[in-house]
């Protein structure tokens, strides 16, 4: 018999103590069993959730489990293929599991999804992510005009300075290779934020594209040791360098396309001024 519980085991327990509808969902399911593997190591439960830091919080790693977890146009769902009659474990290891379990679920219930999100962004190792939070929302309110301010705008001065206190936290000291990235995104985003036509969901794909574009790095780097080619399989990709050529091009295309608009622009305003002064010019000079 056991005396730890090993991923698919946890889940199980997990599923099982959950109470509210039919499966616990899967942006619920990997912040909670965030706080679980907390919970568990007060109770002195040894387990190891495997786990990264990615784009929107910590993901667990679930491939090559019997874990399922299901995201799809009708609907998303985490199941397992374990029952509690198929962990092996003493009776006491697996009371204070439920009683950690439950604890952990508490929390969601009491705080809903985006508070216990909040929570896990306390501990997140960069305050580049809590910026990018803040950002996420902030773009996400400004493209629905149900929460527009009252006098219709886009609450662009806040937006702008979220942007600024993303730029100045991002940290260029442990990930330099991203300083051109970076720079790149903001002329992009600030640019678009500044246009007489700020469109808040152009604002939001630039920046998320830079974010996933980061994010692939920070996910090998923080994790709970899983290699970059184990976080390349979590995340559907075949490479994580590949995918981050992928996503550098779009952003360098961006950049040329802005320039290209602002070059021709600039030929159309200095075509509009001569077009002004010319007949101004067109007088006889008698000497």
């Amino acid at each position: 018999m056991q005396d730890a519980l090993d991923l698919e085991e946890l889940v199980a327990v997990l599923l099982e103590e959950h109470e509210y509808g039919d499966s616990l969902k899967p942006k619920a399911f990997h912040k909670v069993l965030y706080f679980v593997e907390q919970e568990l190591e007060q109770e002195r439960v040894p387990v190891q959730v495997p786990k990264f830091w990615y784009m929107y919080g910590a993901v667990v790693a679930t491939s090559n489990s019997n874990i399922n977890v299901d995201i799809s146009d009708g609907g998303s769902s985490v199941t397992s293929n374990l029952d509690l009659d198929d962990i092996d474990v003493s009776e006491g290891v697996l009371r204070r599991s439920q009683e950690a379990i439950s604890r952990a679920l508490d929390d969601y219930y009491d705080l809903g999804l985006d508070g216990i999100t909040n929570k896990m962004y306390e501990e997140a190792p960069y305050d580049v992510q809590r910026h990018y939070r803040q950002l996420d929302k902030q773009l996400t309110a400004a493209a629905d005009t149900g929460q527009m301010t009252l006098d219709g705008g886009k609450n662009e001065v806040r937006t702008r300075e979220t942007v600024y206190d993303f730029l100045e936290s991002f940290p260029l000291d442990e990930f330099p290779e991203y300083e051109d990235d970076l720079y790149i995104w903001y002329r992009l985003v600030s640019a678009q934020i500044d246009s007489d036509d700020y469109d808040p969901d152009e604002a939001h794909r630039i920046s998320e594209t830079f974010w996933r574009l980061f994010c692939l790095e920070l996910a090998c780097r923080e994790n709970s040791g899983l290699s970059r080619s184990e976080v390349a399989e979590e995340l559907g990709v075949d490479s994580i360098e590949g995918t981050k050529e992928e996503l550098r091009s779009f952003l360098l295309e961006q950049e040329k396309q802005k320039a290209r608009r602002n070059a021709r622009e600039s030929e159309a305003a200095i075509k509009a001024a001569e077009a002004f002064v010319a007949p101004h010019l067109e007088f006889d000079v008698k000497i």
